[in-house]
């Protein structure tokens, strides 16, 4: 069975405004450094880039995370705080790397609050990312990078409950609803564990994105779910319904941040307890 023998993950920048050290910054947004080792081998995967370069890059300097040693960057969509630190990023690495991303992130995209449209997408130009060192490689499926380790690709939207709102994009010249396809997650088995599901945002649905993690892997359940669930401002409802079906997935861990609201993390932590850890900038876990 593929799979990882242990895998680390440090938290480079999250929208709490209390990171774990003073000297670090937080700043809306998201970016992991994930290591995957298997054997004598380590695979190193950023996943997004905050939005910016310049925080990304200054707490993985305390953080002593060196972000050359990066293989790959997975983008988890195309949204402005995940994505605008990566030119800069790739920069500083100075070599060749892939950069995963649905083809869905390239589009132009809006927040639409109060009837207005507010920019959200990738905050630089396609030929710029182009003309940078990182390898665009687009996918709509699923893709393994290692054995153990793959890439959601475009989640299908089963959850009744799971509904996205307020995202427009163009296409073909026409402002319509965006229901983020572009949305994707990081899947790993570890050895001893289980599975481990690594969201961005979550756009996609918490659940919809575990459901297609079992079917991507081939694993019966789950043992831990990571990253920004998108739960702020969602109901009380929606959030009971995603409990109980986390429940039902056996999860044992969950550690939110980013776009998951404090009112979700609040039940979370009753539900849960001591397996709740909202993450922050700094914070390194292990699995």
């Amino acid at each position: 069975m593929s799979q990882v023998d242990g895998m680390r993950l440090t938290v480079l920048v999250d929208d709490s405004k209390n990171p774990i050290r003073p000297e670090l910054t937080a700043k809306h947004g998201l970016s992991f450094f994930i290591e995957l080792k298997a054997g004598r081998h380590t695979t190193n995967l950023l996943m997004d880039t905050g939005p910016s370069a310049d925080v990304v890059l200054q707490n993985a300097q305390k953080l002593d995370v060196d972000l050359r040693k990066v293989d790959s960057i997975v983008l988890s969509h195309g949204h402005y705080d995940h994505t605008g630190g990566l030119l800069g990023i790739l920069k500083h690495i100075g070599k060749k790397v892939p950069v995963i991303a649905h083809p869905g992130a390239l589009e132009a995209k809006f927040a639409a609050k109060k009837k207005r449209l507010k920019k959200a997408g990738i905050p630089f130009r396609v030929s710029e990312l182009e003309k940078s060192s990182g390898i665009l490689t687009l996918k709509r499926g699923p893709t393994s990078k290692a054995p153990g380790i793959w890439v959601s690709g475009e989640i299908k939207r089963a959850s009744p409950f799971e509904k996205v709102k307020g995202f427009k994009t163009m296409r073909r010249g026409k402002l319509v609803d965006d229901y983020m396809p572009d949305d994707q997650a990081l899947f790993v088995k570890v050895k001893g564990k289980g599975l481990v599901v690594v969201t961005g945002c979550a756009h996609a649905g918490l659940i919809n994105t575990i459901e297609q993690a079992k079917k991507v892997t081939g694993s019966s359940g789950v043992y831990a779910v990571v990253g920004g669930f998108h739960l702020a401002g969602a109901s009380a409802g929606r959030i009971s319904a995603t409990i109980e079906e986390l429940q039902k997935a056996g999860v044992k861990v969950v550690m939110p941040c980013h776009c998951t609201g404090k009112k979700a993390i609040t039940k979370f932590s009753k539900v849960f307890g001591k397996k709740c850890n909202q993450l922050r900038t700094g914070n390194v876990v292990t699995f």
